[in-house]
């Protein structure tokens, strides 16, 4: 039996590759605009997380060079710790490239971006996808390749050694595009990603010549995360086909105590009697009636506990409130954090900033930012589960007025973000994550209500202090009159009555 896929055709009857072309326009690259922003937001991820592996502070510059109306070059270069030669084909070239099945935070999937944007520009300009990368232990190469796009391989046109300052990867992707209409929408990206990645220097440069530059706001690297087994409410059939490949040999306990975590050997006894099955058996004998049922069975069974956090990295509250009002003219902020919670077996943390401040465009109900592995969502927020859950919020209950400059960061780490399409633009109404939502609004909104109200006795006070500011100097000058002589300075007087205000 074929899985079907859009439009009705088959997914065994095309590759990877040539599915995810025809379905460029849901992942993100549907039109010239759109395809130069996703080409940027693709590389740039790639080369925050290869960065973020290696512990290294990133320096990511992102070079755009226009050639005529609709021929955009777009590069991207870090200081990661560079790419294996032998997998630089596979990685860039090859779909849904890695065998991986640990669960971990990642803003994307390594090489699916960066060949997806490959993919666009081979289609729109017939020109190959440009890698230059080098290793500590390297000199450098630089690769010129093309995708096979009926069979879903890498075909390198050519190898060259040409060194670097120091390790890391430049990939350069050709495209027909709009620049002219994309490049506020870039700017835009780096600057929000400047929020969510502040231990990072941001670059970007068209035609050579610098544009703006975002970051740091800080030396802290993020907490490093562990990699961890699936958790086995997330196990779905296409995942435990791709896991049982690989341990077609093992019997069926051993299979669920090895590839899992939170199963034992006790809690694999008590699952297998649930099931019915002989622990014994080997998983490669498996039917597909089978495996179905294994799968519906892990992801109902409950007995099993949340899935461990140690895999995500949340900002943290210094550093998010840092990045905020490092990027924004802030007055007052405040942090607050729920979680580690889980949906389907995949665990997940929302952390969120209320800010007040000039910098921040007023309105009825908070300004909504989103992110989401630390990757900012910029559009489609209409039916995001953050955008729904932050207007049914009685935002007047807590003392917010249309002519107010309040915004709201709202940041989800997961090991698997439920994007509602694959432009990763929105987050899905999960009832879990909707949930844990609403109270962190609630919290955010006690918080601006404590603070509206200090901030509106402060300008009842202050105003009070001027009347009698303006009373005290006629009296001074009154009084220097009657006494016929100069009247005395009594600004010191003043500014200490203020000074005593702003510290109480």
């Amino acid at each position: 039996m074929s899985q079907q896929i859009s439009g009705g055709e088959a997914f065994t009857s095309i590759s990877p590759a040539e599915f995810f072309y025809r379905n460029r326009q849901m992942a993100g690259f549907g039109n010239p605009t759109l395809a130069v922003y996703s080409t940027v937001r693709e590389l740039v991820e790639n080369s925050l997380d290869a960065c973020d592996d290696s512990g290294r502070l990133p320096v990511v510059t992102v070079d755009i060079t226009t050639k005529d109306s609709d021929a955009v070059s777009v590069t991207v270069s870090d200081n990661g710790t560079g790419v294996p030669y032998e997998h630089v084909a596979e990685a860039f070239g090859r779909v849904l490239f890695g065998n991986k099945y640990s669960a971990r935070q990642r803003r994307g999937t390594f090489g699916l971006g960066a060949t997806m944007a490959a993919l666009y520009g081979q289609v729109t300009t017939d020109c190959p996808l440009e890698v230059h990368t080098q290793t500590e232990e390297s000199t450098g190469k630089a690769y010129r390749l093309f995708i096979d796009i009926e069979h879903n391989v890498p075909v390198v046109e050519t190898v060259a050694d040409l060194g670097r300052e120091g390790p890391g990867t430049s990939v350069t992707v050709h495209l027909k595009g709009d620049f002219k209409r994309a490049q506020d929408r870039v700017l835009e990206y780096l600057r929000m990603t400047s929020v969510a990645s502040p231990h990072a220097r941001l670059l970007l440069r068209v035609n050579a010549v610098p544009q703006a530059e975002f970051g740091p706001w800080t030396d802290t690297p993020p907490r490093p995360t562990t990699a961890s087994k699936p958790h086995p409410r997330g196990a779905d059939v296409e995942l435990l086909k791709r896991m049982i490949s690989g341990n077609s040999e093992k019997r069926l306990k051993d299979f669920l105590t090895g590839s899992f975590q939170q199963i034992g050997d006790r809690t694999a006894s008590r699952l297998l009697r649930y099931m019915c099955l002989d622990p014994r058996k080997s998983v490669g004998s498996f039917t597909r009636e089978e495996v179905s049922l294994l799968s519906a069975a892990l992801r109902s069974f409950d007995g099993f506990n949340r899935p461990e956090a140690d895999c995500l990295s949340p900002l943290g509250k210094e550093v998010f409130l840092t990045s905020v009002g490092a990027t924004f003219e802030v007055s007052f902020s405040t942090y607050s954090r729920r979680g580690p919670s889980d949906w389907d077996g995949n665990p997940f943390i929302i952390e969120g900033v209320l800010a007040i401040g000039t910098g921040l465009p007023p309105s009825e109900v908070p300004t909504l930012y989103r992110f989401a592995n630390r990757v900012p969502l910029l559009y489609d927020s209409s039916e995001d589960v953050f955008m729904k859950s932050l207007k049914k919020i009685d935002w007047t209950r807590y003392g917010l007025t249309a002519s107010q400059p309040v915004s709201v960061f709202i940041h989800l780490c997961s090991t698997r973000v439920p994007y509602r399409a694959a432009g990763k633009q929105s987050i899905a109404p999960i009832p879990e994550i909707e949930a844990e939502a609403l109270p962190l609004f609630r919290e955010m909104g006690r918080a601006f209500s404590k603070s509206a109200e200090k901030i509106a006795r402060s300008a009842h006070d202050i105003k009070k202090l001027r009347e009698f500011a303006k009373s005290f100097r006629m009296v001074a000058g009154f009084g220097a009159a009657l006494a016929e002589s100069e009247p005395p300075s009594t600004d010191h007087l003043v500014a200490s009555l203020f000074e005593v205000n702003d510290n109480v």
